[in-house]
C-alpha cells in the first residue's frame, strides 16, 4: 500500500488552495476501472492500482475533512487523517460486493477523522463509546437547531430533549456541553468570592490507596490461580476443547471441533458444557472464603 508521504500534503493553513487545485488534476474513476484496479490490488498487491484508487478518492476525503474544521483543528492534520482513512478503505475494499468505493471510503474515512479529533480535543481523554461519539460530533448541531448559542447554557427540557434524542444520559450531556467549550485550566479561580481558591482544589485523588492495590492484586492472582487449577482438573480432550473455544484466536466454532475430534456438533457442545460446569465448581470452591 501508499505511504501518507507519498501523496499531496498541507504544509500550512494558507496552503488549502493550493493542495485542492493539486489533488483536482488526478482523474475520477468509472466503474469499470475502479473494478479493475480494486481487482488488481486486491488479488496481486498492485501498488499502482492502490495509487489511482486513493488519488481518484483525494477529492472526497478533502471534502470530508473540511466538514470538521469547526473542531478547530489544523486543516492540514484533519486532512492527514482523512487520507489515513481513505487508504484504509482502499486496503479493504472488495469490488465484489457490488458498491462504488466512495460509498465505502466514506464510512472509514470519517471514522479516522472523527477519532483523531477525539484524542485531540480536549487534555481529557474523552469517552470513544458509540453513544459518546454520536454526542459529541451531534451536541452542537443540535443546540443550535434549539436555538441556544455554542457557549449558552441548556434549559432543562432543552437538556431533556437533546438527552432523549441520542439516547444518552442528561450528566453526559451537561459534561460533553462543558468540553466543548474548551479546557478550563486547573489553575483558574473558582470565582469572583473563592477567595484564591482554585478549580485544582476541589479535586479528589481518585486513585486507589497502595493497600487496595496490594489486594487487588492478590485477588487477581488468586483467580489466575484458580482458574489455572480448573484448566488443569479438566481430562486433555475437555481442555482442548475449551482452549479452543474461549481462549485460542481466533475462536474455533462447534464445526471446526467436531471435525477435529471425529464427533457430532452436539457431542462436542455436551462436553464443553461438562467441562465449564466442572471449571465453575473448581474456581468456587478456590475463591470461597476459609470458615
Amino acid at each position: 500500500m501508499l505511504a501518507v508521504s507519498s501523496l499531496p500534503a498541507i504544509h500550512s493553513e494558507g496552503g488549502l488552495s493550493r493542495y485542492l487545485k493539486e489533488i483536482r488534476r488526478f482523474p475520477l474513476l468509472e466503474a469499470p476501472e475502479e473494478t479493475e484496479y480494486a481487482r488488481r490490488l486486491r488479488h496481486c498487491g498492485d501498488s499502482d492500482a492502490a495509487y489511482r484508487l486513493v488519488t481518484s478518492h483525494l477529492r472526497l476525503a478533502a471534502k470530508i475533512a473540511l466538514q470538521h474544521r469547526r473542531y478547530g483543528l489544523p486543516i492540514a492534520d484533519l486532512v492527514s487523517e482523512a487520507n489515513v482513512g481513505l487508504m484504509l478503505a482502499v486496503k479493504r475494499f472488495d469490488p465484489e460486493k457490488g458498491f462504488r468505493l466512495a460509498t465505502y471510503a466514506t464510512w472509514w474515512i470519517k471514522a479516522s477523522v472523527q477519532e483523531y479529533i477525539l484524542r485531540s480535543w480536549s487534555l481529557v481523554k474523552l469517552g470513544t463509546t458509540a453513544a459518546q461519539k454520536k454526542l459529541f460530533f451531534n451536541l452542537r448541531k443540535l443546540k443550535s437547531r434549539l436555538g441556544v448559542p455554542e457557549d449558552g447554557d441548556l434549559r432543562a427540557d432543552q437538556l431533556k430533549q437533546i438527552a432523549g434524542s441520542l439516547n444518552v444520559r442528561e450528566g453526559d450531556v451537561i459534561e460533553m456541553d462543558g468540553r466543548l467549550r474548551g479546557d478550563i485550566s486547573l489553575n483558574a479561580p473558582l470565582g469572583v468570592d473563592s477567595q484564591g481558591d482554585q478549580w485544582q482544589d476541589r479535586l479528589v485523588d481518585p486513585s486507589p490507596d497502595p493497600e487496595s492495590l496490594l489486594l487487588e492484586a492478590s485477588e487477581r492472582e488468586r483467580e489466575k490461580t484458580a482458574l489455572s487449577d480448573a484448566l488443569a482438573a479438566l481430562s486433555p480432550r475437555e481442555r482442548s476443547i475449551i482452549k479452543a473455544r474461549y481462549l485460542d484466536e481466533p475462536h474455533k466454532t462447534l464445526d471446526d471441533l467436531a471435525s477435529r475430534f471425529g464427533v457430532s456438533r452436539e457431542r462436542i457442545r455436551q462436553i464443553e458444557q461438562r467441562a465449564l460446569q466442572r471449571i465453575r465448581a473448581t474456581v468456587c470452591a478456590r475463591l470461597s472464603p476459609v470458615s
